[in-house]
C-alpha cells in the first residue's frame, strides 16, 4: 500500500538537548551512498568490485515560523553550533520517518547541519532549506 508524503516526520536531539519532532515540517529525503573498490586483476574480463564505507546526506524544508517552539529553533540553529571543542561533536541524532504513525519505521542517524537557507519571496510562503550529512552508521528500519 504506498504512504502519502503527507505524514513523514523528522525526530532531532541535538547533544544534550531532549529528542522532538521538528514542526513545520514541509519535506525531507536522505541519499545513503556506498564507495566501491575495483578489485579487477589481470586477465578478467569484467571488472568486479567490493563494497566499501556508507555515507548519508539529505535535506529538510520547513515553513518558516517566527514563532516556532525552541525545538524548532534548535534544528535551524543547529549549523552555528562549530567544532568538537565548541560543542558540534557530530552526534545530534536524526530519525526520519516515511509515516508518523509508524514510529518502528524509520532511518536513525547521529549527524551534523552542513547548511541553512533562508530567504523571502514575494507572495510564496518563507521556507528554511536545511541540510545534513551522517556521522558513523545508519541504521534503517524502513
Amino acid at each position: 500500500m504506498a504512504t502519502k508524503g503527507d505524514v513523514g516526520k523528522i525526530m532531532f536531539e541535538n547533544a544534550g538537548g531532549t529528542e522532538a519532532d521538528i514542526s513545520d515540517l514541509r519535506a525531507w529525503s536522505f541519499s545513503v551512498t556506498k564507495d566501491t573498490q575495483e578489485t579487477t586483476k589481470m586477465g578478467d574480463t569484467s571488472k568486479s568490485f567490493v563494497g566499501g564505507l556508507i555515507s548519508g546526506e539529505g535535506s529538510a524544508t520547513l515553513l518558516y515560523n517566527a514563532s516556532g517552539n525552541s525545538d524548532y529553533q534548535a534544528f535551524i540553529d543547529d549549523v552555528l553550533v562549530t567544532g568538537a571543542v565548541s560543542g558540534d561533536a557530530g552526534d545530534a541524532l536524526f530519525e526520519l520517518f516515511p509515516d508518523s504513525g509508524q514510529s518502528a519505521k524509520k532511518i536513525s542517524f547521529a549527524g551534523i547541519i552542513t547548511n541553512a537557507e533562508y530567504g523571502a519571496t514575494l507572495g510564496e510562503i518563507q521556507e528554511v532549506n536545511i541540510t545534513f550529512i551522517s556521522n558513523g552508521a545508519i541504521t534503517s528500519a524502513i
